[in-house]
């Protein structure tokens, strides 16, 4: 139990360290922090998703995404299709006209390649391709900046869009398994008592808070029902 707890703190330590360092750490910065742990591969892999999921990028850390697959067509929806040859074409016929410009097309091709590896069908191609044109902007604005670093900074704002989509799927999972939950409980408990429950009661059942099920309660309706029938 004392090694989980002292690996919590040193989480809390390389959270606070990455706002230390306006939200931007790069893999040397991790693994100095973690050098007397030794962690494995697999446990700096987790140590960078949390501080992705924290908003924290972290510059040379490319996130493997789980198991290893054969190279095979991306399906993308006709939207994302639609917009890929759109923005490709408008990229390639694109005759710049500030250092701006010249830089999104000499690299618009890179982002369009990361876009498709990061891509899943639960958002739109389009949004990650503009995160990677905000991360080229802001790669741009630093001084001295490297190609490498660039392209470190494009994938960095896309992996992060990714984390955030991907994060606020998992809170909607489970909203709706909640809300599940409480058309179970508001029905076996009915069925019991022969009358509708109050929220003292449902709340026991539910070992949840009053607060936590009157949330649930007015997402879905059911306390409007209630003040009806008052």
């Amino acid at each position: 139990m004392s090694g989980k707890l002292q690996f919590r703190e040193k989480l809390n330590g390389i959270l606070a360290l990455g706002k230390e360092k306006q939200y931007v750490l790069t893999m040397e910065d991790v693994e100095k922090y973690f050098e007397e742990d030794v962690l494995s591969e697999e446990q700096v892999e987790l140590v960078c998703d949390y501080l992705l999921s924290q908003k924290i990028a972290v510059t040379g850390y490319v996130k493997k995404g789980g198991t290893v697959v054969e190279k095979e067509e991306r399906t993308f929806s006709e939207a994302d299709e639609r917009y890929l040859d759109t923005y490709m074409e408008e990229m390639a016929s694109l005759i710049p006209i500030n250092e701006r410009e010249e830089k999104l097309k000499e690299y618009y091709q890179t982002i369009v390649e990361i876009a498709k590896e990061l891509y899943t069908p639960t958002f739109f191609i389009g949004d990650l391709i503009q995160e990677g044109n905000v991360g080229l902007v802001l790669a741009l604005e630093k001084e001295e900046t490297t190609e490498k670093e660039i392209i470190e900074e494009i994938r960095q704002m896309m992996q992060l869009f990714v984390e955030e989509q991907e994060e606020m799927m998992h809170q909607d999972n489970k909203m709706v398994e909640k809300v599940v939950f409480l058309d179970e409980s508001l029905k076996n408990l009915t069925e019991d008592l022969e009358r509708k429950p109050t929220l003292e009661e449902l709340a026991d059942y539910m070992e949840m808070t009053e607060e936590e099920v009157d949330d649930i309660l007015r997402l879905t309706g059911e306390d409007d029902d209630e003040e009806e029938e008052q």
